[in-house]
Protein backbone atom coordinates (compact mmCIF):
# COMPACT_ATOMS: atom_id res chain seq x y z
CA UNK A 1 0.00 0.00 0.00
CA UNK A 2 3.15 2.13 0.61
CA UNK A 3 3.75 2.68 -3.17
CA UNK A 4 -0.25 3.12 -3.95
CA UNK A 5 0.18 5.79 -1.51
CA UNK A 6 2.79 6.83 -2.81
CA UNK A 7 1.65 7.06 -6.03
CA UNK A 8 -1.43 9.08 -5.28
CA UNK A 9 0.55 11.51 -3.41
CA UNK A 10 3.07 12.23 -6.49
CA UNK A 11 -0.25 12.36 -8.51
CA UNK A 12 -1.74 14.85 -6.29
CA UNK A 13 1.42 17.27 -5.78
CA UNK A 14 1.86 17.00 -10.10
CA UNK A 15 -1.84 18.05 -10.68
CA UNK A 16 -1.15 21.06 -7.68
CA UNK A 17 1.88 21.84 -9.64
CA UNK A 18 -0.15 21.99 -13.09
CA UNK A 19 -2.62 23.38 -11.48
CA UNK A 20 -0.15 26.11 -9.95
CA UNK A 21 1.90 26.39 -13.01
CA UNK A 22 -1.37 26.67 -15.61
CA UNK A 23 -2.30 29.87 -12.81
CA UNK A 24 0.82 31.18 -13.33
CA UNK A 25 0.55 30.91 -16.86
CA UNK A 26 -3.15 32.37 -17.19
CA UNK A 27 -2.18 35.54 -14.80
CA UNK A 28 1.04 35.54 -16.72
CA UNK A 29 -1.25 35.36 -20.00
CA UNK A 30 -3.81 37.93 -18.38
CA UNK A 31 -1.15 40.56 -17.69
CA UNK A 32 0.51 40.46 -21.37
CA UNK A 33 -2.86 40.15 -22.80
CA UNK A 34 -4.02 43.72 -20.08
CA UNK A 35 -0.84 45.12 -21.12
CA UNK A 36 -1.05 44.48 -24.81
CA UNK A 37 -4.49 45.76 -24.85
CA UNK A 38 -3.40 49.26 -22.48
CA UNK A 39 -0.58 49.63 -25.23
CA UNK A 40 -2.92 49.21 -28.16
CA UNK A 41 -5.27 51.46 -26.56
CA UNK A 42 -2.96 54.09 -25.90
CA UNK A 43 -1.64 54.13 -29.39
CA UNK A 44 -5.46 53.89 -30.98
CA UNK A 45 -5.60 57.18 -28.91
CA UNK A 46 -2.09 58.70 -30.29
CA UNK A 47 -3.34 57.89 -33.28
CA UNK A 48 -6.64 59.55 -33.36
CA UNK A 49 -5.57 62.62 -31.80
CA UNK A 50 -2.91 62.83 -34.48
CA UNK A 51 -5.53 62.54 -36.75
CA UNK A 52 -7.86 64.75 -35.19
CA UNK A 53 -4.77 67.39 -34.70
CA UNK A 54 -3.99 66.82 -38.51
CA UNK A 55 -7.92 67.38 -39.57
CA UNK A 56 -7.75 70.94 -37.35
CA UNK A 57 -4.97 71.69 -39.09
CA UNK A 58 -6.43 71.51 -42.63
CA UNK A 59 -9.62 73.05 -41.36
CA UNK A 60 -7.97 75.75 -39.87
CA UNK A 61 -5.06 76.60 -43.30
CA UNK A 62 -8.61 75.72 -45.44
CA UNK A 63 -10.43 79.04 -42.69
CA UNK A 64 -6.84 80.87 -43.59
CA UNK A 65 -7.22 80.07 -47.35
CA UNK A 66 -10.61 81.33 -47.57
CA UNK A 67 -10.22 84.18 -45.65
CA UNK A 68 -7.25 85.17 -47.84
CA UNK A 69 -9.36 84.43 -50.85
CA UNK A 70 -12.22 86.50 -49.74
CA UNK A 71 -9.85 89.76 -48.86
CA UNK A 72 -8.49 89.60 -52.28
CA UNK A 73 -11.74 89.43 -53.43
CA UNK A 74 -12.71 92.59 -51.36
CA UNK A 75 -9.91 94.34 -52.24
CA UNK A 76 -9.84 93.77 -55.74
CA UNK A 77 -13.55 94.76 -55.71
CA UNK A 78 -12.45 97.94 -54.31
CA UNK A 79 -10.30 98.38 -56.45
CA UNK A 80 -12.22 98.22 -59.41
CA UNK A 81 -14.51 100.48 -57.77
CA UNK A 82 -11.40 103.17 -57.29
CA UNK A 83 -10.39 102.67 -61.04
CA UNK A 84 -14.01 103.53 -62.42
CA UNK A 85 -14.02 106.61 -59.52
CA UNK A 86 -10.83 107.57 -60.83
CA UNK A 87 -11.63 106.59 -64.92
CA UNK A 88 -14.94 109.26 -64.11
CA UNK A 89 -12.59 111.96 -62.41
CA UNK A 90 -10.43 111.90 -65.34
CA UNK A 91 -13.36 112.54 -67.60
CA UNK A 92 -14.43 115.71 -65.91
CA UNK A 93 -10.75 117.19 -65.42
CA UNK A 94 -10.80 118.63 -69.03
CA UNK A 95 -14.01 120.53 -68.19
CA UNK A 96 -12.46 121.39 -64.70
CA UNK A 97 -9.46 122.87 -66.16
CA UNK A 98 -12.01 125.03 -68.47
CA UNK A 99 -13.54 126.42 -65.29
CA UNK A 100 -13.50 129.66 -63.26
CA UNK A 101 -11.96 128.00 -60.74
CA UNK A 102 -8.51 126.43 -62.20
CA UNK A 103 -8.86 129.88 -64.13
CA UNK A 104 -8.66 131.55 -61.10
CA UNK A 105 -5.67 129.78 -59.57
CA UNK A 106 -3.66 129.35 -62.90
CA UNK A 107 -1.53 132.41 -62.15
CA UNK A 108 -0.39 131.32 -58.69
CA UNK A 109 0.44 127.66 -60.62
CA UNK A 110 2.72 129.73 -63.48
CA UNK A 111 4.19 131.57 -61.19
CA UNK A 112 5.51 128.55 -58.85
CA UNK A 113 6.42 126.08 -61.54
CA UNK A 114 8.37 129.26 -63.51
CA UNK A 115 9.99 129.83 -59.85
CA UNK A 116 10.87 125.91 -59.91
CA UNK A 117 12.83 126.25 -62.83
CA UNK A 118 14.65 129.52 -61.57
CA UNK A 119 14.76 131.94 -64.19
CA UNK A 120 16.15 129.48 -66.75
CA UNK A 121 14.76 129.42 -70.76
CA UNK A 122 11.59 127.38 -70.50
CA UNK A 123 9.13 125.64 -72.44
CA UNK A 124 5.20 125.84 -71.47
CA UNK A 125 3.02 122.94 -73.13
CA UNK A 126 -0.61 122.94 -72.88
CA UNK A 127 -3.93 122.38 -74.94
CA UNK A 128 -4.95 125.20 -77.01
CA UNK A 129 -7.51 126.33 -74.31
CA UNK A 130 -4.92 127.36 -71.95
CA UNK A 131 -2.71 128.89 -74.86
CA UNK A 132 -3.76 133.11 -74.41
CA UNK A 133 -4.56 132.53 -71.10
CA UNK A 134 -0.64 131.40 -70.00
CA UNK A 135 0.71 133.91 -72.66
CA UNK A 136 -0.71 136.63 -70.79
CA UNK A 137 0.26 135.27 -67.45
CA UNK A 138 3.71 134.88 -68.40
CA UNK A 139 5.97 137.54 -66.41
CA UNK A 140 6.98 140.41 -68.71
CA UNK A 141 10.19 139.42 -66.80
CA UNK A 142 10.43 136.30 -67.95
CA UNK A 143 10.97 136.57 -71.86
CA UNK A 144 12.46 133.24 -72.10
CA UNK A 145 9.52 130.93 -71.39
CA UNK A 146 7.78 129.95 -74.70
CA UNK A 147 4.14 128.95 -74.95
CA UNK A 148 4.07 125.49 -77.22
CA UNK A 149 0.69 123.84 -78.18
CA UNK A 150 0.85 120.33 -77.16
CA UNK A 151 -2.31 118.16 -77.69
CA UNK A 152 -1.21 115.43 -75.11
CA UNK A 153 -0.34 118.07 -72.52
CA UNK A 154 -3.69 117.02 -70.41
CA UNK A 155 -5.59 119.58 -68.30
CA UNK A 156 -3.36 121.83 -67.40
CA UNK A 157 0.40 122.31 -68.21
CA UNK A 158 3.87 121.38 -68.48
CA UNK A 159 6.84 123.74 -68.00
CA UNK A 160 10.11 121.96 -69.09
CA UNK A 161 13.39 123.53 -69.13
CA UNK A 162 14.58 124.26 -72.81
CA UNK A 163 16.79 120.82 -72.32
CA UNK A 164 14.18 118.66 -71.22
CA UNK A 165 16.41 117.87 -67.77
CA UNK A 166 13.41 119.20 -65.79
CA UNK A 167 10.08 119.41 -65.57
CA UNK A 168 7.57 120.84 -63.57
CA UNK A 169 3.88 118.67 -64.52
CA UNK A 170 0.89 121.20 -63.14
CA UNK A 171 -1.62 118.85 -64.93
CA UNK A 172 -4.98 118.17 -62.86
CA UNK A 173 -3.95 114.44 -64.27
CA UNK A 174 -0.81 114.44 -62.26
CA UNK A 175 -2.66 116.38 -59.25
CA UNK A 176 -5.35 113.77 -59.09
CA UNK A 177 -3.08 111.00 -59.33
CA UNK A 178 -0.54 112.93 -56.81
CA UNK A 179 -3.68 112.87 -54.68
CA UNK A 180 -5.42 109.60 -55.43
CA UNK A 181 -4.06 107.58 -51.95
CA UNK A 182 -5.91 110.07 -50.09
CA UNK A 183 -9.00 110.49 -52.22
CA UNK A 184 -9.29 106.78 -52.14
CA UNK A 185 -9.33 106.51 -48.33
CA UNK A 186 -12.26 109.41 -48.06
CA UNK A 187 -14.19 107.52 -51.46
CA UNK A 188 -13.81 104.72 -49.65
CA UNK A 189 -15.08 105.72 -46.06
CA UNK A 190 -17.79 107.66 -47.47
CA UNK A 191 -18.91 104.45 -48.97
CA UNK A 192 -18.70 103.09 -45.76
CA UNK A 193 -16.15 101.01 -46.53
CA UNK A 194 -13.18 101.58 -45.04
CA UNK A 195 -12.68 104.12 -41.44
Amino acid sequence: MGLEHLLEALERDAKAQIEQLLAQARAEAEGVTAATTAALAQRQGAAAEARERTRLLEVEQAVTRARRAARRSVLEARERLLERVFADARSELPAAAAGAGYRAGLPAALAGALAALGGEEVVIRCPEALVRDLEQLRPPTTPRARVVVDPNAGSGFRVASADGAVEVDDTLESRLDRLRPELARRVLAQLGLES
